[in-house]
C-alpha cells in the first residue's frame, strides 16, 4: 500500500494523500516536486510567477547549466570570460543571424564539430539551436543554420582539435582566421576540445536558476580583479547583479540564497576588471534551467 501523508492546501484543510498522488496535489497548488526538497527552487517558481508572469518548472526540464570560460588577456576595463581575438574584450552582440560560418587555423582539422546557440530574427526573442557541422580545415564551412548567438561549441569526433576553431559571420580568411576580428563570436582555443565561454542566452522556453558563479586569477604573481555578473532581460541593456572579488591567493564565490531568477529571452555573462592588462583569470556560472510551462 501507497505510504499516506496529511497536506496541508493554501485554504489551511487538510488532506490525505498518497505519494503516488502528490506531484498532482502540487501542480494544482502551484509548484512542482522539485521544489519539495529545496523551498528555494519553489522561491524561484512563485518569482517568475509574480514578476514575469510565467509558470516554470525544474523537473520538466531536467537540466543542469554550468556556463564557464577563461580569459588570458583580461583588461583593466571589463573583459568577458571568453577566448577572443588579441584586443578584443567583449563580443559584439547581433540583432539577427549573421553568424554563419566555422573554420579552423589548422588543416589538420575535419571531424565534426557541434554548434550550440540560439537563432532570433529581431535580437528580443530566441529559439536554441544545436547543428553538427563537419570541418573543412581552413576552408570555411557554412552552418545550415545561421544563428544570433552562439553559447557553445565541442568536439564531436575521435581525434583531437589541431588549430583554433572559429565561429563567425560571414568574412573572408587567412589561413583559416576570419580578418575582422569584431566578426568571431566563439574559439576554441587550440589544444581543447571544447569552447571556454562564461556567457549564455536563454530561449523563449527557458529560464536559468542560478545557484552559484566563481572566479580564479591564474596568474602566479599579485593580480587581483573584479568580477561582474551581468544580465540582460529581451530589449533592455546588461545589469550588474553581484560584485566579487578573485585574486592570486583567493578565489571568488557567490552563492545565491535565495537563486537568481533569469528570465527567458536574456543573455548572461561574467565579466572582469583587473588591477593590469593582459591577465589570466578563469571563472563560471552554475545553476539549473527551467521549462516555462504556461
Amino acid at each position: 500500500m501507497a505510504d499516506i501523508l496529511d497536506f496541508v492546501p493554501s485554504d489551511g484543510s487538510f488532506q490525505e494523500a498518497s505519494l503516488e498522488k502528490l506531484d498532482t496535489i502540487i501542480t494544482n497548488t502551484g509548484g512542482s516536486s522539485a521544489s519539495l526538497g529545496d523551498p528555494f527552487i519553489q522561491q524561484a517558481e512563485n518569482v517568475a510567477l509574480s514578476t514575469y508572469s510565467d509558470v516554470i518548472n525544474v523537473q520538466t526540464k531536467a537540466k543542469n547549466l554550468l556556463k564557464f570560460g577563461r580569459n588570458k588577456l583580461v583588461n583593466v576595463t571589463k573583459s568577458t570570460l571568453m577566448t577572443l581575438p588579441v584586443g578584443i574584450d567583449n563580443e559584439t552582440y547581433l540583432s539577427s543571424n549573421l553568424i554563419t560560418q566555422i573554420s579552423s587555423s589548422s588543416a589538420s582539422d575535419t571531424g565534426d564539430i557541434i554548434v550550440e546557440g540560439h537563432t532570433s530574427s529581431d535580437g528580443l526573442t530566441f529559439t536554441f539551436s544545436k547543428q553538427t557541422v563537419t570541418l573543412t580545415g581552413q576552408t570555411a564551412v557554412v552552418l545550415a543554420t545561421p544563428i544570433c548567438r552562439v553559447s557553445r561549441v565541442v568536439n564531436d569526433g575521435s581525434s583531437d582539435l589541431v588549430g583554433n576553431i572559429y565561429v563567425a559571420q560571414t568574412d573572408t580568411l587567412t589561413a583559416g582566421v576570419p580578418d575582422t576580428d569584431t566578426k568571431v563570436h566563439c574559439i576554441v582555443e587550440s589544444g581543447l576540445n571544447n569552447s571556454e565561454k562564461a556567457a549564455t542566452t536563454m530561449s523563449s522556453t527557458d529560464y536559468w536558476i542560478i545557484t552559484s558563479f566563481y572566479a580564479d586569477c591564474l596568474e602566479k604573481t599579485a593580480t587581483f580583479g573584479t568580477v561582474h555578473l551581468e544580465v540582460r532581460e529581451s530589449g533592455k541593456t546588461f545589469i550588474n547583479k553581484v560584485d566579487i572579488a578573485a585574486s592570486t591567493n583567493s578565489p571568488g564565490r557567490h552563492e545565491f540564497k535565495p537563486y537568481l531568477v533569469v528570465p527567458k529571452n536574456s543573455d548572461i555573462r561574467m565579466r572582469i576588471s583587473a588591477s593590469a592588462v593582459n591577465k589570466d583569470f578563469s571563472g563560471g556560472i552554475d545553476g539549473m534551467l527551467a521549462s516555462v510551462t504556461v
